[in-house]
């Protein structure tokens, strides 16, 4: 029998408070990344200091979850994630602060902005409202919107030639991690709880 695969919380933090957190396995890791799987089934936790959600990862607008891929890069504004079944959106991206490792969890900060691959092949971002109220506000600072708008331009260019990894190599790790029939992981008593400090 294999040795289990490791487990890592992974946490989006949002401004000016929120944080959302969920559990994956650890897949492998390459050139491109971190390479991570949360089953369908798996839970996500969703707390602002005051009220704590549950629902399933990869949920969105829908009922129920679907399996995800994530790719933590190891140096990036950015994470991305490949959604199983009949997503409508199979590449999402979170523009982001660098992903950073703490203990047993992945920590960013959310910097609004989403570019997304639909299953018809266009190309878009979501959420400039958002990011350009937040910099207005001053939740974004001048040196993370301009890493932002270049991680967003960047992106885009590579959704849209579906440069590796966002050609084959994702949804290969998607196929992979689907072939594996992994259980869904619905601990998160051993996350942080978030805090407003």
């Amino acid at each position: 029998m294999a040795d289990p695969l490791e487990t890592v919380f992974v946490r989006k933090l949002k401004r000016p408070v929120g944080s959302g957190v969920w559990s994956a396995y650890v897949l492998a890791e390459d050139t491109y990344g971190l390479w991570l799987h949360s089953p369908v089934g798996s839970l996500y936790r969703g707390e602002d200091g005051r009220t704590t959600e549950l629902c399933e990862v990869g949920q969105g607008d829908r009922d129920a979850g679907r399996p995800i891929v994530q790719l933590i890069p190891p140096a990036g504004w950015w994470i991305a994630t490949w959604s199983g079944g009949d997503a409508e959106l199979p590449i999402t991206v979170d523009i982001c602060t660098p992903p950073a490792l703490v203990g047993p969890e992945w920590t960013y900060t959310d910097l609004e902005l989403d570019p997304y691959l639909t299953d018809a092949g266009a190309v878009r971002t979501d959420d400039w409202d958002e990011f350009l109220a937040a910099c207005e506000s001053g939740l974004i600072p001048p040196a993370e919107q301009v890493a932002a708008r270049k991680a967003t331009a960047d992106i885009e260019h590579l959704l849209r030639q579906q440069v590796e990894p966002f050609g084959e190599i994702g949804y290969g790790r998607l196929d992979a991690a689907l072939a594996m029939a992994l259980q869904p992981l619905t601990d998160l008593s051993s996350a942080r709880t978030f805090a407003i400090s």
